[in-house]
């Protein structure tokens, strides 16, 4: 339908501009996000159109820019000597990679360009769901002094995980190799700033030949609001991402010294 009254558009201005137009006369029709000129020539009276598109440069800017999609990874934890073992202390808090998932939901997205499609400027917002699935059978425990965890013999669980989600923004210094989405090898390198605007766990387990589900909400004593270092890589809308938690998880002297770090693919949809 835009196409058949963009036409019927054209047609009708060429026809004016026959009729009408006077020598050395430009006429511009503006057309939707396009413009048409109109310019008359004495020795002719012949008439060229050119139409300028003031859409290739947002088209451009939304096609080589890489943070709205879907984010799919896995979430594990160091301690505070940035290495996976804990000690037996802090066994507890261990988790099993495999079974932590983080999914990220990045709805918005905007570039700065800061040399031509080159070099840019990242932000956006966008959701975030970690699950930290214990490798152990730890019920976690909370105050307002602290947060542990202790092993439970009876009953065996079968899920047992602590669900975090937060609400992100980024900051990413995006570089291109090329002005065509098709061709283009991207980086991009900062930091995310995180919200928490929620937290829980999940049991769920047999007990006297009974099913059983518990869930219980809580902030845990974690922190409102996380700082990740992040690098995302890729070639075309095929995106690599890793995070890295530059603080603490739980708040200082009220929980284990752990850092989350996550790695995933990105979903991103193409233009």
């Amino acid at each position: 339908m835009k196409t058949l009254l963009s036409t019927i558009a054209l047609t009708f201005i060429v026809c004016l501009a026959n009729a009408q137009s006077t020598p050395a006369d430009t006429a511009r029709f503006p057309l939707g996000d396009s413009e048409i000129w109109v310019i008359s020539k004495t020795d002719s009276a012949r008439h060229s159109i050119t139409i300028n598109d003031t859409t290739r440069s947002k088209v451009s800017k939304e096609a080589l820019t890489y943070w709205a999609g879907l984010d799919l990874g896995v979430n594990f934890l160091l301690n505070q000597d940035r290495k996976v073992n804990f000690s037996d202390e802090e066994s507890w808090i261990e988790n099993d990679p495999a079974r932590s998932l983080s999914w990220r939901f990045n709805f918005l997205e905007e570039r700065i360009r800061l040399y031509k499609d080159y070099v840019g400027l990242t932000t956006g917002a966008g959701f975030t769901w970690n699950s930290f699935t214990f490798t152990d059978n730890t019920r976690l425990i909370t105050n307002s002094d602290s947060t542990y965890g202790v092993i439970d013999s009876i009953p065996e669980y079968n899920k047992n995980k602590l669900r975090v989600t937060y609400l992100n923004v980024p900051l990413l210094l995006q570089f291109n190799t090329n002005t065509d989405p098709e061709r283009n090898f991207h980086l991009a390198v900062g930091v995310i700033g995180g919200l928490r605007i929620g937290s829980r766990t999940k049991q769920s387990y047999e007990l006297n030949g009974e099913n059983n589900r518990s869930t219980v909400v809580d902030d845990f004593n974690l922190r409102p609001v996380t700082v990740d270092a992040t690098a995302r890589i890729g070639y075309r809308n095929f995106v690599l991402w890793a995070n890295y938690s530059l603080i603490p998880m739980f708040r200082e002297d009220k929980g284990p010294t752990v850092y989350p770090v996550s790695v995933g693919v990105s979903f991103i949809p193409f233009d």
